[in-house]
């Protein structure tokens, strides 16, 4: 993406250099993770970070989670594309829209074609049946408008929102899928053309996220290898979101830190801090322990997202994610055991 001169979104030109340098490598970055892990307040926080640099960005929401374009300072995601964000300082900003399964089925028609009126027909009523007759087309149809948007250099960067992790490897893995049991014929095609994209590092990466906790640990593992053997597709830095800061006074107990600050507490307080300090403790410890076994199980360099203690996400705490999201390279993985 640095260096590359090509007409863009917003028309010819040399494509801003977006920092840090993981975020430019490639034109397509697929951001996924176990449902509820904030993988999609993850890929917005990537966007507005791209936007900062001056590159023109399009968020694409494949399960059309509405909340993003709110949380940007649009309006809720839809078909049609919308500016979501616009960088005064740098002139870089945030597009956003949805692609629907029988809108990217309505557009291959297109693509092939196939007129107005048929291509309506079509789409209206033979997309269910398709798409039952031929599982993961929809994944397929869905990654092949991405594609589309991708060749024809739609933005400078596509920030392509997946479905939670569960989904996420069968989304990913429908054009090799399809290559298995189809031989020739446009899906052929159109799976070929999907599976070279994501297997060029130039072209696409992906961005896995995870919380510090042993279910979305396991997963986050099991869809990186997945991604990595069975699709070639590049990682960027794994994300750890919503981690503990790390307190090394919880190891004293609330009577001792009372002490050692001169402060006197009553019998309630303490016990209330006892409690306080204990849960805290135990989350460090869980934090620490999956930590340890990304290192040992997932050697990738590490970016870790700060908890935010909020109820609702607020344009301001995205601010907060996007400048920890932004440390150049991540943090240096340990490298696992027997690695050389």
């Amino acid at each position: 993406m640095p260096g590359v001169s090509t007409p863009t979104g917003r028309g010819a030109g040399t494509l801003p250099r977006v920092e840090p340098s993981w975020l430019g490598t490639a034109h397509v970055l697929f951001v996924a993770g176990k449902g509820g892990v904030g993988s999609s307040t993850v890929a917005a926080a990537a966007a507005l970070l791209a936007a900062r640099n001056g590159a023109d960005v399009l968020l694409v929401s494949v399960d059309g989670k509405p909340g993003l374009g709110p949380l940007l300072g649009g309006s809720p995601l839809r078909r049609d594309e919308q500016v979501l964000r616009v960088s005064r300082a740098s002139g870089g900003r945030v597009r956003g829209r949805t692609i629907p399964p029988e809108q990217a089925f309505g557009d291959y028609l297109d693509l092939k074609g196939i007129g107005a009126v048929l291509r309506k027909a079509a789409s209206a009523a033979s997309l269910d049946m398709v798409a039952a007759s031929t599982p993961g087309l929809e994944h397929l149809l869905v990654l092949g408008k991405v594609k589309e948007l991708e060749r024809t250099r739609a933005a400078d960067l596509l920030i392509v929102d997946a479905p939670p992790a569960g989904h996420a490897a069968p989304f990913l893995r429908s054009a090799s899928a399809l290559q298995e049991v189809i031989s020739s014929g446009p899906v052929r095609d159109q799976a070929d053309e999907v599976a070279a994209m994501l297997a060029d590092a130039t072209r696409s990466q992906a961005l896995l996220v995870t919380l510090p906790e042993e279910t979305p640990v396991n997963e986050v593992i099991e869809l990186a290898c997945d991604v990595d053997e069975r699709l070639g597709l590049a990682p960027a830095p794994l994300v750890v979101n919503a981690c503990w800061p790390d307190r090394a006074g919880l190891s004293l107990t609330p009577a001792a830190a009372a002490r050692r600050s001169g402060v006197t507490i009553g019998a309630a307080t303490k016990t209330a801090l006892t409690v306080s300090s204990r849960y805290g403790a135990a989350r460090l410890g869980v934090q620490r322990e999956q930590l340890a076994r990304l290192d040992d199980l997932l050697p990738l360099p590490r970016i870790e997202l700060p908890r935010l203690v909020t109820s609702r996400l607020a344009p301001d705490d995205l601010e907060v994610l996007v400048d920890a999201l932004g440390v150049e390279g991540g943090r240096p993985a340990t490298p696992a055991r027997g690695a050389r």
